[in-house]
């Protein structure tokens, strides 16, 4: 049963004081702000988690109001990692709170200093001994590094009492919807972003363990990109992620096969202007021109599709995917046969479904409820990206780190 979304105008209770603060702005790439307030011992502390980009700022400050009053004040901001759409608006913020503290890695302050915040309020997550910031309220937040996820000095945080992981990129993903929580539908642009930004299945596996050994009883991920997870999903998401070849482990495509696809895309579109309507191609089209957020996946030029930033089989899922999206149900019958006579024109051969196919929804099913149990082994994996045991996981990623 699908659960109702939230009204993502104002501030958002994910779980008890802790608050999504963020923007939606409907482009697919969207950044989320969380807000953490901690009450005991008689004392407030409010934390601001990955603050976000400057566009959004009058947007989170908005909400944050919302939920401090009009004279509230923050405590402490942390930081994920270096990017300007996780941290820009921590330079905002401490010039309006002037004793705002930082918590971040070494590795991330040596960047972000440079957006002109104070040095005398910066504090590393490596001082932190135990693993853990204790809050004066007399809660705890649990540091977890995920280095090269997708940042050598990126570091996730784990509210022990809510049993909420704040995860920063990794499981973020591009999106269809301003809907707040994710179903399985998220997983292809969650796929997506991590295969273009996320270096090579070795650190995504070791972040996964490592999350695993250390959260107890996990009830959120909250992302600094896309949807919130929520328990339900949670092994489904994590178990997808660790077998994901991403970055370097993706197999690169010759000139000729990306040519061949190209060719074919646009014979596609030549005969669906003529045999079907085409205002669906320029539709088509203007769903693969980048807004900014996000990079092209396919690049258009002159009505045509240019060149390609995917792999061939990932590009022609895209563009299956939204030609289906493009037409009515009397079409889509027209447009599987153009697609079908064309791939065999250009001799393309695709497991991926064309416009119009219902897949085998049995087999489906049968897949998803494997991933819910959890279970990754190399029979689930796709490809089965870099087998490595544990042990060696941890000796590279030292070696990487310079910690031997």
């Amino acid at each position: 049963m699908t659960q109702p979304q939230p009204d993502i105008s104002g501030p958002v209770e994910i779980a008890q004081d802790i608050y999504w603060v963020g923007n939606r702005n409907d482009k697919g790439f969207e950044s989320n702000a969380y807000l953490r307030v901690f009450r005991g011992n008689g004392k407030q502390f409010n934390l601001l988690i990955d603050p976000g980009p400057s566009p959004d700022f009058h947007a989170i400050a908005s909400k944050i109001e919302h939920v401090l009053g009009k004279d509230y004040s923050l405590d402490l901001v942390y930081l994920n990692h270096q990017d300007p759409d996780v941290c820009i608006n921590t330079v905002h913020f401490q010039r309006h709170f002037p004793k705002l503290q930082i918590v971040t890695s070494e590795d991330t302050w040596r960047l972000v200093r440079f957006y002109g915040l104070k040095e005398k309020q910066f504090i590393a997550t490596e001082n932190f001994k135990t693993g853990k910031i204790r809050v004066k309220t007399g809660h705890q937040l649990r540091l977890i590094p995920t280095p090269y996820a997708h940042f050598r000095g990126a570091c996730a945080l784990y509210d022990e009492e809510q049993k909420v992981l704040f995860s920063g990129d990794l499981f973020g993903g591009l999106t269809t919807s301003t809907n707040l929580y994710a179903t399985k539908e998220y997983w292809d642009g969650m796929k997506t972003f991590h295969e273009i930004y996320m270096p090579t299945n070795l650190a995504l596996k070791k972040a996964v363990h490592d999350f695993r050994q250390q959260t107890d009883d996990l009830e959120i991920i909250a992302s600094q990109h896309g949807q919130i997870i929520r328990r339900d999903l949670i092994n489904f998401f994590m178990a997808k992620l660790e077998t994901l070849a991403v970055g370097l482990d993706l197999r690169d495509d010759s000139r000729l096969v990306i040519e061949n696809y190209i060719n074919a895309f646009n014979d596609i579109l030549d005969k669906v202007r003529t045999n079907i309507d085409e205002t669906i191609v320029s539709n088509l089209l203007n769903t693969f021109k980048s807004d900014g957020t996000f990079p092209n996946r396919l690049i258009v030029k002159n009505d045509k599709i240019y060149s390609l930033k995917v792999t061939v089989e990932e590009a022609f899922r895209l563009f299956a995917t939204e030609l289906c999206h493009s037409l009515s149900i009397d079409q889509k019958p027209i447009a599987k046969a153009i697609v079908i006579d064309t791939i065999a024109d250009w001799h393309i051969t695709t497991e991926t479904p064309c416009p119009g196919d219902n897949p085998d929804e049995h087999q489906n099913n049968m897949q998803e409820d494997m991933l819910e149990e959890g279970e990754s082994s190399k029979d689930t994996a796709i490809d089965n990206p870099l087998d490595f045991e544990q042990e060696e996981l941890d000796n590279l990623l030292d070696d990487l780190m310079g910690n031997n």
